[in-house]
This record gives structure tokens, sequence and C-alpha cells, in this order.
């Protein structure tokens, strides 16, 4: 027998009567009749435990159990469901859990997001890194003094363009050791400090700061 309008409260009721009748579990059975049935949203009934026994959520949780649990809860709402057991017995725990659910995906959507941009960044470095480092290769005569100073000179053209694009105005520590990295390499081919190239390209960054275009 289906009843679609039936209430939050009485399909739980009916849901432990058909659940005792098929599962012999006396824990289960007794933590079933302390839970309450809070509502039907979408796909979903809610079932609530309050502070005191949630702890003892874990006898509906058993596959078995839950699997018996949602079958009695779909046949007597005549559409399947899915029990979800929150910690709480009424309709404003539920809105309480929904608003923490909210909360806890938007911050995991800001990781996942900030967790994005990292990994683009880090990509985009890394294609430069490949970039100075290829350059050297193609270098010719390259360990001669005259053609590792015009690779310098054309690696601190390439890094300002780059970083117009990559360093923000206040950059954090990731973006900062990304910078280093190729720093040290274009120092290391060009065989001068790394030191010196901060210094060489700040002084360049400076000068295209003054004359734009």
């Amino acid at each position: 027998m289906t009843a679609p309008n039936i209430s939050a409260s009485d399909l739980w009721k009916k849901t432990v009567d058909r659940v005792k009748d098929r599962v012999n579990h006396r824990s289960l059975w007794e933590v079933m009749e302390k839970a309450v049935g809070i509502a039907v949203e979408g796909d979903t009934f809610i079932v609530g435990l309050n502070a005191r026994n949630f702890n003892e959520a874990g006898h509906m949780n058993v596959s078995e159990h839950r699997n018996a649990i949602e079958q009695a809860a779909s046949s007597f709402a005549g559409r399947p469901l899915k029990v979800r057991i929150i910690e709480g017995d009424t309709l404003a725990d539920w809105t309480t859990t929904k608003a923490r659910d909210e909360r806890v995906a938007a911050m995991q959507s800001a990781t996942y997001q900030r967790r994005d941009r990292d990994e683009a960044a880090a990509q985009n470095w890394d294609t430069l890194y490949d970039y100075v480092s290829r350059a050297y290769s193609a270098l010719p005569m390259r360990t001669l003094p005259q053609s590792k100073s015009r690779y310098l000179t054309d690696m601190l053209y390439v890094l300002s363009d780059s970083m117009n694009q990559l360093y923000p105005e206040q950059p954090d520590e990731s973006t900062e050791r990304l910078l280093a990295r190729v720093v040290e390499k274009v120092a290391g081919n060009a065989d001068v400090p790394a030191t010196l190239v901060c210094l060489e390209l700040d002084r360049l960054r400076s000068w295209q700061r003054q004359n734009p275009g």
C-alpha cells in the first residue's frame, strides 16, 4: 500500500514497523523508535535523533539496515527515497543542518577554486621555466660570456612580460617561490647570482612602468 501524501512523522512510524517485521535486530529497533521523521525534501527523507542518542545512529547506517529502511520508506511514500540521519529531532534542527551544509559547500568551493588557480599558475610558471631552459639550450656558443649576457638580457624581458600575467600586486608565498625557481634557472644558465637577476629585473620593470608603450 502506498501513501504519496503521508506526513514525515507517519512515514517514519510505518517504516519502523515494517523494518521491525523484516529485520531481527533489537538494537536497530530501539534506535529507530528513538528517531523521528522530520521532513521529505526531494528524494531525501530526513530522520532525526536527538543529541543524547545520536551516537546510536550507526545501527541505522549499517548497509543492510539502511537498505531495509529505505526500501520500507520508499514503499510507503510511493517513490524511491534516500534516508539522511541528522543530529536533532525538529524541523529547526534540519534548517540548521542545511545552513551548515551550505557553509561547508561554500568553503569547499572556495578551496577548489583556489586550488585550481594555484594549479593553473603553477602550470604557467612551469611553462615559463621550460621556455627559459629551452632558450638556453638553443643558444649558439652558449659557453661564451657574451652569449650568456645576451641570453640574460632576453630572459629579463621574457620574465617581465610573464610577470605582467602571472605575478599579482600582492603575491603570496607560492607565487614568490614559483618566480624564484625561474629566476634561479636563468641565473644558473647565465652564470650570475640570482640576486643580480632580480636586481636587473626590478630595474627593467621600473623603467617599463616609467616608459609605457
